[in-house]
């Protein structure tokens, strides 16, 4: 059986790569943002308004926050990448369209 039926040409493709590539940097950042917020959220607003609450909410940024810097850099990298291998074709006309 031939890779076209199976579609793993297309799977394999720099494009294909270079989109994953950029949609898992992002996942990546969305989820670390939102667990570094879940925790703030959790230490403002359960009620116990402890110092260990601030403490471990203060944790949570300290590693969060080289986490979330570093997946929006993957994410820059990604986008640039779609970018550059997105194929001409694919992308749509590029001359003005005539007056019909």
């Amino acid at each position: 059986m031939s890779d076209r039926l199976f579609g793993l040409s297309d799977r394999l493709s720099g494009a294909w790569l270079a989109r994953a590539f950029a949609a898992l940097s992002v996942l990546g950042l969305v989820l670390s943002v939102a667990g570094v917020a879940a925790m703030a959220i959790a230490a403002e607003s359960i009620g116990r308004k402890t110092w260990g609450a601030y403490f471990a909410m203060e944790q949570a940024m300290a590693i969060g926050t080289p986490v979330a810097v570093a997946f929006a850099g993957l994410s820059v990298l990604g986008g640039f990448a779609v970018v550059y291998t997105t194929d001409a074709s694919t992308a749509g006309s590029t001359t003005r369209p005539s007056d019909d």
